[in-house]
């Protein structure tokens, strides 16, 4: 029998008045906007330069691809110690902060190996730098079901789609510079020798770094209040999710998908160094500053949209475009590398809202509801396997795919030969179709109608990019008939 926590464990977060939970909410909003420097400066071409200048195989890059999503089985015995234990932020800390120094670790220590362990110094090198990542990825997998339960308790259900979104959207002018000077320091040194390159992404990893430790130590400053969710046996408390319908509909949707995107996502960062040969600020400009500028314009949408007519038809919505999306990368070539743009931010508007809609149904079912009653941090863990169990397979499916098929290609009736780049692309789309089956079973009563909703994300969208691309013609005439006024 579940054991709710007595009233007064919950004072400091239920104390709070209206304007102590802004601040708060004000708090958890600035981390993010140091956590966004971290994310973004390490992604995209750092980390692929730095694992190719080390001597990584296709097997090893999906491998790389599949590392955050094996180290999430782990959530699950962290989700039952946050339960019983109910020291949410504690073990959100113990996670998460080796989760950001340790990339201060990747970044001395495989590139030292590599230069002191003479002939196989880059196997070992590589196998050091593998393991690290799972590491870093295992503090992730402990933080993160304790982190989502306590957000549950700081912020509002009424406001979570919105908040969430702003959040994130506050966040993405630093994540732009972060990922535009990581990727101007990278061509700079673009002709350098292989260990010039790796200390110049090292130096990249240790400032990132940094930036996410003061993301993670922001939080201090933010109310918690010891909850014991759980006294019952641990098979009970992590069977609850599983025997609530609507919940596995959704996370088996969300793993087809999770195995899709997952490993073809390192492929693409993959496919643009390798095959099409481009400088390292291209990759960011496609992987990352294109898409973080259309998820600007489409963020606050996603989030109305989730509060106004429910999650899963945004979830449907954004899962069918996603098939076109991952099945257009097989034409991208580097005499249209607009196509590469286009594809990108679309995929990355797409994706913003599965995983706005994925993150607002687990921290849902994971807060405490009007009666008193909690879902605990359960329903957080066994999402986060599912899914992760999906894109570790999809990522080692992908890698396995890219090594036995290394250095073949056929003619397909393309401008170009097929390889295994095209066929990833191929597979990753028609499993992306297949996602939307299971979603279409998932019960939500309180959700409105796929095409209102779809009409609502076209007309916002619509009226956004009207509002910016009019913006300065406005400003002008405000302006002007200022002037006149005066």
């Amino acid at each position: 029998m579940d054991a709710v926590s007595p009233p007064q464990e919950l004072d400091a977060i239920a104390a709070l008045t209206p304007e102590g939970r802004r601040r708060a909410m004000g708090r958890v909003t600035m981390a993010w906007m140091f956590g966004a420097v971290w994310a973004n400066a390490l992604a995209g071409a750092p980390l692929t330069v730095f694992a190719t200048q080390l001597g990584t195989t296709n097997f090893e890059f999906g491998l790389l691809a599949a590392m955050p999503f094996l180290a999430a089985l782990l959530s699950l015995p962290a989700s039952v110690l946050a339960d019983r234990s109910g020291q949410r932020s504690r073990l959100f800390f113990l996670g998460l902060y080796p989760n950001r120094l340790l990339w201060i670790v990747v970044a001395l220590v495989p590139p030292w190996v590599l230069t002191h362990a003479g002939k196989h110094g880059s196997v070992l090198a590589v196998l050091i730098f593998l393991s690290l990542i799972f590491v870093i990825n295992i503090g992730q997998a402990v933080g993160s079901p304790g982190w989502n339960s306590w957000m549950a308790d700081i912020v509002p259900i009424r406001v979570r789609g919105r908040y969430f979104a702003r959040r994130r959207q506050l966040g993405i002018p630093s994540a732009i510079i972060a990922a535009f000077v990581s990727g101007w320091v990278l061509d700079h040194y673009r002709v350098a020798d292989a260990a010039t390159l790796i200390r110049v992404c090292s130096g990249i990893f240790i400032v990132a770094a940094l930036f996410g430790v003061m993301d993670i130590a922001t939080f201090h400053g933010v109310p918690h209040a010891v909850r014991k969710v759980s006294a019952a046996p641990i098979l009970s408390t992590l069977g609850r999710p599983l025997r609530n319908r609507r919940f596995v509909w959704f996370s088996l949707g969300a793993s087809i998908l999770w195995f899709a995107v997952a490993g073809q996502a390192q492929f693409v960062n993959k496919y643009l160094v390798d095959q099409l040969q481009l400088k390292s600020m291209q990759v960011q400009l496609i992987v990352l500053v294109g898409p973080l500028l259309a998820q600007l314009l489409v963020l606050p949408v996603w989030g109305r949209t989730i509060d106004r007519y429910g999650k899963k038809p945004a979830m449907l919505i954004a899962t069918l475009g996603l098939v076109p999306v991952g099945a257009g990368w097989i034409l991208v070539e580097s005499h249209h590398l607009w196509t590469a743009y286009v594809l990108a931010m679309i995929g990355s508007v797409l994706w913003t809202g599965v995983d706005v809609a994925n993150f607002n149904l687990v921290i849902e079912l994971s807060g405490t509801d009007p009666d008193g009653k909690s879902g605990g941090t359960a329903y957080t863990a066994v999402n986060s396997v599912i899914v992760n169990i999906a894109g570790c397979l999809g990522g080692l499916f992908f890698g396995t795919v890219a090594e036995k098929l290394q250095g073949q290609s056929w003619q397909a009736g393309l401008a170009k030969p097929v390889t295994y780049y095209e066929i990833i692309f191929a597979v990753s789309a028609v499993l992306r179709l297949v996602a939307v089956f299971p979603m279409l079973k998932m019960k939500e009563p309180e959700a409105e109608p796929t095409l209102d909703a779809l009409r609502f994300i076209a007309g916002s969208l619509y009226n956004n990019v009207v509002g910016a691309v009019t913006l300065p013609g406005r400003l002008f005439v405000r302006e002007s008939s200022e002037e006149e006024s005066t």
